[in-house]
């Protein structure tokens, strides 16, 4: 199977319970259950927002679960992690009431103050969302301005556990900046206001992990991280059963139940992936991003993580351009420029005919004063999108 770019998105229009560790106490080895640092936090948070109550004038609901990019029906990853779900129905009870939560790649575990994003979607890095009525003529949405987010653990960008506390949310309409992969917002004077007191997520799924370079859990014994997303930032663990390498055919087991995991006869370190040819091989899994990302000789680290010969990657759509890192392409867009260890992507976002080849980075935060997150954006099966790939770009405003 195999993915193709639909786009790339610019300025200028294109393309979260409860965690519980076992401890030994006592002489006699006897075993307690005590309660997780997470769950330590959560339940902190919680304690506090039951002495809270609504501003005046504002109306308190609740949150449903929430969803990440491959939990969802279709499979939707955004350029940042976005988790989705519903709102109690503060509107017409027939239609859904949208809820949304998305934060930076680089968001790291702790306490995050909501009104640091001035009820502007363009502005947050954590931001904190939703919409009254989504899609029907009496849509409304609705910013949070204020309260706190607490990201209790973090297993990939995608995986999650988490709380909302106080959290006060603004009607909002659509402001500037609107042409670009982040729009603005800004609140309605006198609009109508929304309260969460206290809420959790949780998107960690079993066997979750990170397969990125510098992650804890990118390889366990006799396991093996395998990306769910294009970008390599969200992935699940697999037995590596095996001692087969690259190229060699293999066998993919899946998992005979949600809390166990697929298998293969790969060894540590290899996916069976079927993302580049109709039969599954085992593939060195890699990271793009670091700066050297082990690839065998005659390989390059490709999308969804895994090494393959650039020859196996062009005929089917993947395209390969020779400039480096700032300097002009030969065409408007490639998916690949530069070198192993220092890849970019070549696109042509001033629309004057010649692409330039800009850095790949995964987070908005990494981009420089300036500078903004555009992506690719892979359709997958079902209608579904993967815009994790990202790349900063000079949006000249």
């Amino acid at each position: 199977m195999t993915f193709q770019r639909e786009e790339v998105a610019s300025s200028k229009g294109w393309r979260w319970g409860v965690v519980l560790l076992a401890a030994v106490a006592g002489c006699a080895g006897e075993k307690k259950e005590v309660p997780s640092p997470e769950q330590e936090a959560l339940r902190a948070a919680e304690q506090a927002s039951l002495q809270l109550s609504p501003p005046a004038g504002c109306t308190e609901i609740t949150l449903g679960e929430l969803q990440n990019g491959t939990e969802l029906t279709p499979v939707l990853y955004g350029s940042q992690p976005t988790y989705r779900g519903e709102f109690s129905s503060f509107g017409d009870p027939a239609v859904a009431d949208a809820a949304r939560i998305r934060l930076d790649v680089n968001t790291a575990p702790g306490l995050h103050e909501l009104a640091a994003g001035g009820t502007n979607l363009f502005q947050c890095e954590q931001c904190v969302w939703g919409y009254q009525d989504l899609g029907s003529p009496a849509q409304k949405m609705f910013v949070a301005e204020s309260g706190q987010l607490l990201l209790a653990r973090k297993v990939s960008p995608q995986q999650t556990l988490g709380a909302l506390s106080n959290v006060v949310l603004r009607e909002s309409v659509n402001a500037p900046p609107t042409g670009v992969p982040y729009a603005g917002s800004a609140p309605v004077p006198g609009g109508e206001c929304r309260w969460i007191r206290f809420a959790t997520w949780n998107t960690i799924r079993p066997g979750g992990c990170d397969p990125r370079d510098s992650s804890v859990t990118a390889n366990f014994l006799r396991r093996t991280c395998v990306a769910d997303d294009a970008a390599a930032t969200d992935g699940t663990m697999e037995w590596s059963l095996g001692a087969k390498k690259q190229g060699e055919a293999c066998q993919y087991t899946p998992a005979a139940s949600t809390s166990e995991l697929a298998s293969t006869d790969c060894a540590q370190g290899y996916a069976c992936s079927g993302a580049y040819t109709d039969e599954r091989q085992c593939l060195v899994t890699c990271d793009f991003m670091a700066a050297d990302p082990g690839c065998p000789t005659g390989t390059v680290c490709g999308v969804y993580g895994l090494c393959i010969e650039q020859a196996v990657m062009e005929p089917i759509g993947y395209l390969f351009e020779p400039a480096l890192i700032g300097e002009s392409c030969s065409v408007g867009f490639a998916e690949f420029c530069g070198v192993e260890g220092a890849r970019g992507l070549c696109a042509d976002v001033t629309r004057s005919g010649t692409g330039t080849c800009y850095p790949y980075k995964r987070a908005r935060s990494e981009c420089g004063a300036g500078e903004e997150l555009g992506y690719i954006s892979y359709p997958l099966p079902g209608g579904g999108s993967d815009r994790t790939y990202g790349f900063c770009y000079p949006d000249g405003r």
